[in-house]
């Protein structure tokens, strides 16, 4: 043999030993973590994703809290003022003392379902305090102050806007998505249009509808989303629409809720959103009977207080704070 045959041997079985030995340590992440699978230690934790939802007791309004463990997401804020006859006119604080007790100082996402006050009327103080990154919304023109409020806040703090509709998807951090169910672009351009004309549009309609997953675990985000959306809903979406968990519509109004509707999502749980004693007699007692027939647990924050949803994708629970 030849000293260069040789040589030509000993760097062939050198390079063979440390692509083996390499192939035996596993994938190298960004961050330097490695494991026997491949799978970087990021990866591996959001596998294990937690999933929060709050839906937060905010008087006669909707406000939803979201954290993923990566991204903080309020979906509507409630109202600035009281709507109960009790204290009408009275400063909402519920809210911020909400956030504040859940430790929050920055909101990833902030998605205004629908440009009504109960819904969005703290969106604009939400914004300028919170440091609001994405401000989410269907796009449709408004004249409600709280709406107009809300995207001047957001451009005097660079707030960056997302308009979305049926189809869309949003990436929530930690596995967590929301898929949206409504409104369709032809609702957008229905309303868009007639509202360009000073026709009259139905806004709780316009409302943001999406499933919330994580896993095996989906929640239905409904807004104020009336029998007609529902309609549409049930004849495009079908079984798809199944979830463990339903955040009732329009604060349990009798214009939601449709029985058909209800029976497709198959929830294990409803959650009304609704203020103690309030004017609309919500939560009407037709929404209570179609709850009552399809046996599914309801919790009320005018009775239950804030309720809280959590979920690692497999298992989950669901509890009032009183």
């Amino acid at each position: 043999m030849t000293k260069n045959m040789y040589r030509y041997l000993v760097v062939m079985v050198f390079t063979l030993a440390m692509l083996v030995s390499g192939c035996g340590q596993g994938a190298v992440s960004d961050n330097g973590a490695t494991d026997n699978t491949g799978t970087t230690a990021a990866a591996e934790t959001q596998s294990k994703g937690q999933l929060t939802v709050k839906v937060l007791d905010v008087g006669q309004g909707d406000a939803i809290l979201i954290n993923t463990g990566e991204q903080v997401i309020l979906i509507d804020t409630g109202d600035d003022k009281y709507r109960e006859d009790n204290r009408k006119n009275e400063d909402n604080n519920q809210l911020f003392a909400a956030l504040d007790k859940e430790g929050i100082t920055h909101i990833d996402k902030l998605i205004m379902t629908h440009a009504h006050a109960d819904h969005i009327g703290k969106a604009a103080k939400v914004i300028k305090q919170y440091g609001v990154t994405e401000l989410i919304h269907n796009g449709i023109p408004s004249a409600s102050g709280a709406f107009r409020n809300a995207l001047k806040a957001a451009k005097a703090q660079g707030t960056k806007q997302i308009k979305v509709k049926a189809g869309d998807v949003l990436d929530f951090g930690n596995g967590v998505s929301f898929k949206v169910l409504n409104p369709t672009s032809q609702i957008i351009e229905n309303d868009t249009r007639d509202l360009q004309a000073d026709k009259k549009v139905n806004v709780n309609n316009e409302s943001i509808v999406g499933i919330l997953s994580l896993g095996d675990f989906s929640m239905l985000l409904t807004g104020d989303a009336e029998k007609e959306v529902e309609k549409d809903l049930l004849a495009a979406y079908g079984n798809s629409l199944k979830c463990k968990v339903y955040k009732a519509p329009h604060h349990g109004s009798h214009t939601s809720s449709s029985f058909n509707y209800v029976k497709a999502v198959q929830p294990e749980y409803a959650i009304i959103s609704c203020g103690s004693n309030n004017k609309y007699g919500h939560p009407h007692k037709e929404t209570m009977q179609t709850f009552k027939k399809l046996n599914i647990n309801v919790l009320e924050t005018d009775k239950d207080g804030t309720v809280t949803v959590t979920t690692d994708g497999n298992t989950y629970s669901v509890k009032g704070e009183r």
